[in-house]
């Protein structure tokens, strides 16, 4: 069986690189930061993933590089609406190749089940995100 290893997030936290393969799950309406290790630490292949638990309704939840990892996040998010018309949205939000700091699930757009995934190749970050709304996952 491939058990995966979970834990419950309801407040801030700073990742460590022993939590490798680990799926966080966000648990807070009012949202929180969670501070990822630095890429270099971690090495090539290191993984996490953040799944909504709660829908953030009275603030974001943030993942944001290191200190000493400032803009090293490059992403994309594709999305469901469920609907063939998706008035001015794009079909994915993405870093378009410049890279950022931080990943905000928002408020008010994020629900249960979007997720954000995070892999290092030891030297920057990559992320991919899936949600139901164009707007519940940006890139600072």
């Amino acid at each position: 069986a491939d058990r995966k290893k979970i834990e419950a997030l309801t407040a801030a936290k700073t990742v460590e690189v022993a939590d490798c393969g680990t799926i966080f799950t966000l648990g807070t309406a009012g949202g929180f930061a969670v501070v990822l290790p630095d890429a270099a630490s971690c090495g090539p292949g290191w993984w996490c993933k953040f799944i909504v638990k709660v829908n953030p309704t009275g603030g974001d939840y943030t993942v944001d590089a290191s200190a000493g990892d400032l803009n090293n996040l490059h992403g994309v998010t594709a999305y469901s609406s469920g609907s063939a018309d998706h008035g001015a949205h794009d079909l994915a939000d993405t870093t378009n190749g410049t890279a950022v700091d931080r990943v905000t699930i928002k408020q008010n757009k994020a629900k249960i089940g979007d997720q954000v995934e995070l892999v290092s190749d030891g030297t920057l970050w990559y992320v991919t995100a899936l949600s139901k709304d164009p707007l519940a996952v940006t890139y600072d």
